[in-house]
This record gives C-alpha cells, structure tokens and sequence, in this order.
C-alpha cells in the first residue's frame, strides 16, 4: 500500500530532522531469512508437513544394506560460500572468527547406528504446491513477528516469494521424485542423493559437518535441499528487488522535494515562532513584566527549540526501534 501525500512529507521532515530511517533494515531481513533460526523454523515445519508423504519402513530389512549418502555434487555458488553466522558485542563490534560458510558439508561419518529411512509415496502437483504454501507461510510469520506487519519490506518479501513460487514448485517436484526412487527397491543397497548442498551445522572454528541424522535419512535430506533451494531463490529475488526499488527511488521527483522542502521551512518557522511565543510569556509570568528586549526571547526561543528537537529525536528514535535492545540507546 502506497503511503498518502502527508506520509511521505512527514517522513521527509523526520528524515530532514534526524536522519534517514531505514537503517539497516533491509540487510537485517537478509541475514533474517539465512539465519539458524529460520532454519530450524523451517526444517520443523516441512518435517511435520512431510508425514502426509511418508511412511515408515520396516527397519529390520533395512538393516543389513549398505546405505550410501551423496552429500551432493552441485558446485557451490557465491550464496552457498557467503559466510554466516556473524555475532556482535552489545555495542555493535564484530566479534573475530564468529562467521563462516555454511554449506557445503556432510553427515558426521561417525554416526554408524540408529540409521533410519521413510518411504516416500509419490507425490502430484497439488502436493508440491501444498510443501511451497507451508514453508512460504511459516517464513512469512517469523519475519513478520520480528520486522512487524505493516512493514514496506514484508510486501517486498511477499512478492519476492510469489516470484521464486514456479521454480521452487518445479524444485520440490524434483527433489521428491529423486528421494521416491531412492527407496523403490529396498531389496538392493541403498544410495541416497542430496541435491542441493548441504548446511553445515557446526559452529565456527569447530570441524565442518552437517550434523547427526536426528530423523529418517531420506526425510532430513529432503528437508534440507527444499529449505536451500528455496532459502536461496527468496534471498537473492529479495535483495535484486530491493535493489531496484533504490534504483527506482533514485529517480527523484525533484518538484516534490522543492514543495516539501518549502513546507519543512514554514513548519520549522512555526514552531519557532510558537517556541518565542511560549518563551514570551513564560519570561512575563516569572519575571511578572515584559522581557527588556528581544535578544533574550530569541535565546530563550532558541534553547526551546533545541529542547524539543532533542524530545522528538529521542521519541522517534524509541518508535524506529520498535521494542529492541537499541532503544536503550536512544537516550545517548
């Protein structure tokens, strides 16, 4: 929803008065959908999602076969090798050697029992389109229960995900049909391809690894290639759209800048002049006469203004925070 003429000068004249209000918000959104914890938002969603598609197998068959695991062969892109996971002291400084890649890694090789595997039925398009809309949706919650939902940025997301929807449809198609054969003929051994590259889950410094197979082998592999491939369509449209909407908003309307600039000017003059009004008569109440000249109204004037400018800096400083830790802040 566009913003409403008076929206978008009241945003100038904050914007004029104490800087611009984006902030970092739309690489907060980036490093949102990346982060561990839209990760295993995720993951526990389609897990839960993939019982409608699953069945358990009789593990005693399974039992004497040798399983192999493909850790996929894709090679990794720019996105996959981005490092991650980067943490910050309570003022903002990096901390060293706290982000690293995280894809690219296999299971832990000393995981030797407890191996599970699901049947995976066959599935229609109706049932991909089923996965897309859960995962989609759970995505959509977690950056709205963190950005708010009448953010601009969510709407950007939301068509972000509309445009990766046929892509990541056709992904899952794939991805189910590939985990579908893996397990059709259970007599043999058994060979289980990921896809995608797999997130290491290991913390930095320590021996990359994909972690210990806490569910059915095939269920977790599937899980995480349609999270990747989904995680990564939806990140990069985002930032490209972000892009070209700065791109589009470079095209200034400089006639409209002119206009809002003039009214900033006649809006600062008022409330000087209503700041020099106040000082006047605050002057006569306490002094019980008239100021002697002008000089001391206009410094009392002035200091007003500086008072209130500095009320409403630390008001919507406390507003753009919305409830997080740098609100503390807004008082220095």
């Amino acid at each position: 929803m566009s913003k409403t003429i008076f929206e978008e000068f009241f945003d100038f004249f904050n914007n004029l008065l104490v800087g611009y209000s984006k902030e970092d918000t739309d690489d907060n959104i980036s490093a949102l959908l990346q982060s561990e914890s839209m990760m295993e938002a995720l993951s526990l969603k389609l897990s839960n999602s993939m019982k409608r598609y699953s069945q358990t197998i009789d593990q005693d068959i399974i039992a004497d076969k040798n399983i192999t695991i493909d850790c996929g062969s894709d090679r990794l892109t720019s996105w996959h090798l981005t490092p991650r996971g980067q943490k910050y002291t309570w003022y903002g400084k990096e901390i060293p050697n706290t982000a690293c890649i995280k894809y690219g890694c296999c299971y832990d090789v000393s995981q030797t029992s407890n191996i599970e595997l699901s049947a995976i039925n066959e599935t229609k398009v109706e049932d991909h389109q089923e996965l897309f809309t859960d995962i989609s949706l759970e995505m959509k919650n977690k950056v709205s229960a963190t950005i708010g939902e009448s953010s601009q940025q969510l709407e950007v997301l939301d068509s972000a995900i509309n445009e990766v929807k046929d892509i990541t449809i056709t992904n899952i198609k794939k991805i189910m049909e590939n985990a579908t054969q893996a397990t059709a003929n259970i007599e043999q051994n058994i060979e289980i391809t990921s896809l995608s590259p797999l997130r290491c889950k290991n913390q930095c410094g320590e021996p990359a690894t994909a972690g210990y197979i806490e569910q059915s082998l095939n269920i977790e592999i599937i899980n995480n290639n349609i999270i990747t491939d989904f995680t990564k369509s939806v990140t990069e449209t985002y930032i490209k759209m972000v892009s070209k909407t700065d791109t589009e908003m470079s095209n200034i309307d400089m006639r409209k800048i002119y206009i809002f600039a003039i009214f900033s000017c006649l809006l600062i003059t008022v409330i000087y002049i209503l700041c020099f009004v106040i000082s006047y008569l605050l002057f006569s109440f306490v002094a019980k006469r008239p100021p002697p000249n002008e000089i001391i109204t206009h410094i009392m004037a002035t200091i007003l203004i500086v008072i209130v400018y500095m009320f409403w800096s630390v008001i919507l400083c406390i507003i753009r925070a919305k409830g997080k830790l740098r609100t503390i802040f807004c008082m220095f």
